[in-house]
């Protein structure tokens, strides 16, 4: 009878954790996952619904990192960084160890340490994606950093139709044209159907954007917007307006490429008014306040 008694016992639910769980409203975190080396960085920054277990998280880097081919027989752990020997419980929930603002956790493949840490979080659509990755640089084994491969991969799904759709023309001539497809799983990250609550002056002056009327000024504002929303440093962001507008076909009026300078020159002054609304510069406002000024910017 007490080994029945046992079995009961060890079956009760604790009611009021189960509630909390099922009210707690689940976000989407963005996650910048860097191993940093004195010869090389790898650097990745992905959203993913912050109810994922970190298992499912070991598989989100996996794809986003490329270690597929290794990963049968490879091990794998997440630990603190402050002890690197103590793992944490593949089951327990992103949110647990990843919800605030630098947050991080080291994640071990092998011999490979990569430290994720959270940049930021916001609530969840239904729509949302559970995991796609935004940006990255840099990647391991000699190949290639290919983001539209890595979310293939997380998402298994073609939704490039559904996404342009409420994307603004402008932005989807510069992905017809340049043939740039890795925008889409950036623009299905941002949920540009997501309901933004920007001051009515704000929405007018991005209303206005760009005040350019140059083809390659304009391409050039868009391109910048692009690279802004990938939430990177200024090294992606170079990288992004240089391979879009190469793309597009535009060069210097020497038949140079054009640098990541010469093209915020083109669209100075709608990257003023951007500033002006707090989108762009030094006086920015937060990464989520800036997410949801992209998204006015960039949906139709």
């Amino acid at each position: 009878m007490s080994s029945n008694g046992a079995r009961r016992v060890g079956q009760v639910v604790d009611l009021t954790a189960a509630r909390a769980r099922r009210q707690r409203l689940r976000r989407t975190v963005i996650l910048r996952a860097a191993n940093v080396r004195a010869d090389a960085e790898v650097h990745r920054h992905i959203g993913v619904n912050d109810a994922l277990h970190l298992a499912d998280l070991h598989d989100v880097l996996v794809a986003s990192f490329g270690f597929q081919e290794e990963r049968g027989a490879t091990p794998w752990h997440f630990s603190s960084l402050e002890d690197r020997d103590k793992r944490l419980d593949a089951a327990d929930e992103l949110h647990l160890h990843l919800s605030d603002e630098g947050d991080s956790i080291a994640y071990h493949f092998g011999l490979w340490d990569i430290i994720v840490t959270a940049v930021e979080s916001y609530p969840r659509d239904t729509g949302t994606p559970r995991a796609l990755c935004v940006g990255g640089s840099g990647a391991f084994g000699g190949t290639e950093f290919d983001l539209a491969a890595i979310n293939a991969e997380l998402t298994g799904t073609t939704t490039i139709r559904e996404v342009l759709m409420v994307t603004t023309p402008a932005v989807r001539g510069i992905i017809d044209r340049s043939g740039i497809f890795d925008f889409v799983p950036l623009l299905q990250a941002l949920d540009l159907t997501r309901e933004v609550g920007l001051p009515e002056d704000v929405a007018n002056v991005l209303g206005g954007l760009p005040v350019e009327t140059d083809p390659p000024a304009r391409d050039a504002f868009w391109s910048v917007v692009l690279g802004l929303a990938c939430m990177g440093d200024e090294l992606l962001g170079n990288h992004v307006l240089e391979t879009t507008m190469a793309a597009l076909g535009w060069e210097d009026g020497d038949g140079t490429p054009l640098t990541g300078a010469r093209i915020r020159e083109l669209c100075v002054r709608s990257l003023t008014r951007l500033a002006e609304v707090g989108g762009y510069g030094p006086d920015a406002l937060s990464p989520v306040e800036r997410l949801d000024i992209y998204r006015e910017l960039l949906r139709e």
